[in-house]
């Protein structure tokens, strides 16, 4: 179990809550230092007195309530996961939370995803610190090139604008591509190596005097060694004691490239934890209805049918109860794998909450839905789970499973199949209940 410590900004009235909150992070190998408050007030207070690494915010206080504390985080324009921990609201309430900007929401009644829930969170904000420490070093490598220009640091050449022939380089450009001043002085630009891609002939330095400017703005050229350098390279004609001459100035970005593309894959991973779930490596609920609403849209717009399946693992609180959090986790995680393995490309499966699940199926009529639901049931028969040594469960699930109509509200559509999986599980068959 780790011991990490971990500082908590309790947004919480009920001193038992409190307790059973601590306890939860103990079990979860947290040791808290932690502070209580039940008021705007004291909680701008305590941000600005203090530092914290999560808050654990109830929704609704005496005069006081989650948007409320989410909105005074963002005025105090701190980075710190917020995390609504309530059992008084409904699941639609919490994820509008997390539309104003909490990190995810967690059930009272369901505190074990809780530890989870704040390693998540914790993970994101660390990368999201990396991205803003990354653009402030791409913004300070912009500054730190403006200058070096503005000092004339920046490699420059001057050709003779009749003949194209190097008459002068600084010792920037000659230390930037390893070739000596003999090398570049004296010889016609589509000479020298380097420049072979920009002016590789006469005509097309004919084409450069016509212009009188050219623009590269991310340009390999190869230094004497064979390496490449990637550079800005910008050429102007103007006039020197009645001669006209070319300057080219060339400028290494090779450092901003570098900074760019570690930015980009700090995005890049920082997106992708964003919409996925940490343990079934599924996308999230908050991913699913912005791609429902994309399907939704895409199905009224070229009448196409669309089917949602939402399903829910049975008597999983008892499975947890029996065998242990641990290898409940463990059937969500391979629940997860099982529905990737039935899916065709066009299809997406999500962790809709706790032992929930959906599939959203794009042109897909309900007759192919209850074949997918089908396919499952049968990849569930085959699925054994071992929580003890020598034992074989297998775990089943009731299906709900609905063919999407033109112009249904997105959430009526949900709500739909979602009245279709309880009565299915009401009805003690699990396996799929579908309608049209």
């Amino acid at each position: 179990m780790k011991n990490q410590s971990l500082r908590v900004l309790m947004v919480e009235d009920s001193e038992d809550d409190e307790l059973l909150l601590i306890r939860e992070l103990k079990k979860g190998g947290y040791n808290s230092v932690y502070e209580r408050v039940t008021s705007a007030a004291a909680m701008r207070k305590a941000l600005k007195e203090k530092e914290w690494d999560i808050i654990l915010c109830d929704y609704m206080l005496p005069r006081f309530n989650a948007p409320s504390a989410i909105y005074i985080l963002k005025e105090a324009n701190l980075d710190i996961p917020l995390i609504v921990v309530t059992g008084t609201v409904g699941e639609e309430t919490a994820i509008e939370c997390m539309r104003f900007g909490a990190n995810d929401y967690i059930m009272k009644p369901n505190l074990s995803r809780l530890c989870p829930a704040i390693s998540r969170a914790l993970d994101e904000a660390e990368i999201k610190n990396k991205h803003k420490q990354a653009e402030e070093l791409l913004n300070a490598s912009e500054v730190r090139y403006r200058r070096l220009f503005e000092s004339a640091k920046d490699g420059i050449l001057i050709l003779d604008c009749d003949t194209g022939t190097i008459i002068d380089v600084n010792p920037f450009l000659i230390d930037l591509l390893g070739y000596s001043r003999e090398q570049f002085i004296e010889k016609a630009v589509w000479e020298l190596g380097p420049f072979k891609d920009i002016i590789p002939n006469r005509n097309k330095f004919l084409e450069l005097q016509r212009q009188e400017y050219i623009r590269y703005d991310n340009l390999p050229l190869e230094t004497i060694d064979g390496r490449l350098v990637n550079v800005e390279f910008v050429s102007n004609v103007y006039e020197e004691a009645d001669t006209k001459v070319i300057q080219c100035n060339i400028r290494d970005i090779t450092k901003r490239k570098e900074a760019l593309k570690a930015l980009q894959e700090s995005e890049k991973k920082y997106r992708e934890l964003s919409i996925i779930d940490d343990l079934t490596q599924l996308y999230n609920s908050r991913h699913f209805y912005a791609q429902l609403k994309i399907e939704t849209e895409r199905s009224n717009r070229y009448e196409q049918p669309l089917t949602l399946l939402l399903m829910d693992i049975d008597k999983f609180k008892e499975f947890n109860d029996t065998y242990g959090h641990i290898e409940g986790d463990n059937v969500l995680s391979q629940f997860g794998k099982l529905l990737k393995g039935c899916l065709r490309e066009t299809d997406s499966a999500y962790r809709y909450g706790g032992e929930e699940f959906t599939i959203i199926l794009p042109m897909t009529t309900i007759e192919d839905g209850t074949i997918m639901a089908e396919r499952i049931q049968a990849a569930l028969r085959e699925k054994a789970f071992s929580p003890v040594s020598g034992q074989k469960i297998y775990i089943t699930a009731s299906i709900g499973i609905a063919q999407y109509k033109p112009q249904e509200e997105m959430k009526a559509f949900v709500r739909r199949v979602d009245q279709l999986m309880y009565q299915a599980k009401k009805k003690r068959k699990h396996s799929l209940y579908a309608a049209a």
